[in-house]
């Protein structure tokens, strides 16, 4: 696609997304791009590299060569990757129904937390009254933890000297 080749590239991708959400986290655009590219990654990883590295799949503790594997080898690995998912499938296949609710918070008194910092708003994500205490999911901090997670998984089984780096990511 374009000048994005590899596994690598589209990781590149993801965190200028990422980047780009950082600086307008009221933005519903940045967040769905940084949600897509996320979720998509896996299979940007599977095809270029992991389904012909026996040895990578081995070091995953992949037994087959099938992407559901890896995907669920993610899901263990990234609990949070779920949430992605479902943003990610919500922007492809358009319903009222969807399964996250998810909504700008622009005032007090609005989502878990109220205003922003700075009085800026910021999106959430409700995951329902059972979560309780828990119920309010800032999608800064679903989006942060995923893009963190897909940069060790690079660090770990597909290292580089050039691997991009966030100004967002203190090691």
């Amino acid at each position: 696609m374009f000048d994005i080749q590899t596994a690598r590239d589209f990781y590149a991708l993801l965190v200028q997304d990422h980047d780009e959400f950082v600086e307008e986290p009221h933005s519903a655009r940045r967040a769905m791009h940084c949600a897509i590219s996320a979720y998509h990654l896996h299979e940007w990883v599977w095809g270029d590299w992991l389904s012909k590295d026996q040895a990578a799949r081995d070091a995953l503790g992949l037994s087959g060569r099938k992407k559901d594997q890896f995907l669920q080898w993610i899901d263990q690995h990234c609990v949070w990757f779920v949430f992605v998912q479902d943003l990610a499938n919500g922007t492809k296949h358009f319903s009222r129904e969807a399964a996250l609710e998810t909504l700008l918070v622009q005032g007090y008194g609005e989502g878990g937390f109220g205003m922003g910092p700075f009085r800026k708003g910021y999106l959430v994500i409700d995951l329902g009254e059972d979560a309780a205490e828990q119920r309010w999911l800032p999608a800064a901090h679903l989006l942060e933890v995923v893009v963190r997670f897909w940069r060790d998984f690079f660090r770990k089984y597909l290292p580089s000297d050039n691997q991009p780096v966030s100004p967002h990511h203190v090691d």
